[in-house]
């Protein structure tokens, strides 16, 4: 697998994972721009080397590939020429409009369809990709449009006796959750939630904190506030009165995710470090956030432009929110478009799966 974009690193790391799961799982090799850290134990790591024929050459000695998966990324001709000339067949997946250019910069028509013409399928992400690969003279019938890999990280999971004993324990209340919740902005937390209890006065907010250490000092500060607070960490389970459910940190986020239908993502209001809005979306639970998402700014503008999360500007507008998605068709309708968003990779990963298998079943 060859990932020249950093930005698509985590695409190969999902395709990776999926290969991993197969019943009888191939062992990749993975040359990236950087290191990946969460790699599956399926997968080897080599630095970049230089589009050369001696590099490509001595790269091919050592390793001998039986395919080679190129994910989107400016084409090298030297890397792929070498390729051809070994025998072994090539995948471009992920393909968009410009990576019909070369390595370096340029636009040499030649090089171009020379260095293309050595992939045996291509998948672009759009018609617009397939378009220009055509121009370039990619053979049509070689080209399908599949979309974008999938790119999400594993779901959190949960044990299902946990998840169906808290939620008879929860019963019919309306639940929210604040997932990765920091103490700066506990204010802003309580404060919604007494705004929002006004017009669902059994409303429970399930508060997930970024770290264990934070949890005790979380409840305690809850309480001072006048809140009836029960702790995960003390082995207690919400009851009737319970107004704050306080986990005892992110270890189960994804049990909470599976019983709250709609998360707030902490950190966002105040800049700290947030979850990935991902996990909710994937999991069902509409996505509520504020202003600050500069780690996951590609997933929050994703979700955005599909209309599937809510974006709010501090207490008072949390609150309302919060308010408006106490409406189950509300929160439903956000949450399947939310978990739209955040599957939609997922018919183009297995596309790639099966041209896998069939490239390498020819080279058995």
């Amino acid at each position: 697998m060859h990932c020249p974009d950093p930005e698509r690193s985590r695409a190969a790391m999902a395709l990776a994972r999926r290969l991993e799961e197969e019943r009888e799982p191939v062992t990749l090799l993975l040359t990236a721009a950087a290191r990946q850290r969460d790699a599956p134990r399926n997968m080897l790591q080599w630095p970049p080397f230089l589009d050369s024929r001696a590099a490509t050459q001595e790269f091919l000695g050592r390793w001998r590939p039986d395919l080679l998966m190129w994910i989107r990324g400016p084409v090298q001709p030297s890397l792929l020429s070498e390729t051809a000339r070994a025998g072994i067949p090539a995948l471009l997946v992920d393909a968009e409009a410009e990576t019909a250019m070369l390595a370096g910069g340029g636009w040499r028509p030649g090089a171009r369809r020379a260095a293309f013409e050595v992939f045996n399928r291509v998948m672009a992400i759009d018609g617009t990709a397939a378009a220009r690969l055509r121009r370039i003279g990619v053979a049509p019938d070689r080209i399908e449009i599949t979309g974008r890999l999938d790119d999400s990280r594993p779901l959190p999971g949960c044990h299902e006796r946990d998840r169906a004993d808290l939620a008879h324990a929860i019963g019919p209340r309306p639940v929210w959750l604040v997932a990765g919740a920091v103490e700066d902005e506990l204010t802003a937390i309580a404060i919604a939630q007494r705004q929002a209890s006004k017009r669902a006065h059994r409303l429970l907010l399930i508060l997930a904190p970024a770290s264990e250490t934070a949890a005790p000092r979380i409840a305690r500060s809850l309480r001072e506030q006048g809140f009836i607070v029960a702790e995960r960490g003390e082995g207690a389970e919400p009851d009737e009165a319970t107004e704050i459910y306080v986990a005892d940190g992110p270890g189960e986020i994804g049990l909470w995710y599976r019983l709250a239908p709609m998360t707030m993502m902490g950190g966002t209001l105040s800049g700290l470090p947030c979850r990935d809005p991902m996990e909710p979306a994937a999991l069902g639970s509409a996505v509520l956030h504020g202003p600050q998402q500069a780690r996951y700014a590609d997933g929050y503008a994703r979700l955005t432009a599909a209309a599937a999360c809510r974006g709010v500007r501090g207490p008072a507008d949390l609150g309302f929110a919060v308010e408006a998605l106490l409406s189950p068709d509300r929160a439903a309708l956000l949450a399947r478009a939310a978990w739209g968003v955040a599957t939609a990779g997922a018919e183009a990963t297995n596309r790639a799966i099966d041209l896998i298998h069939t490239a390498l079943e020819r080279v058995a």
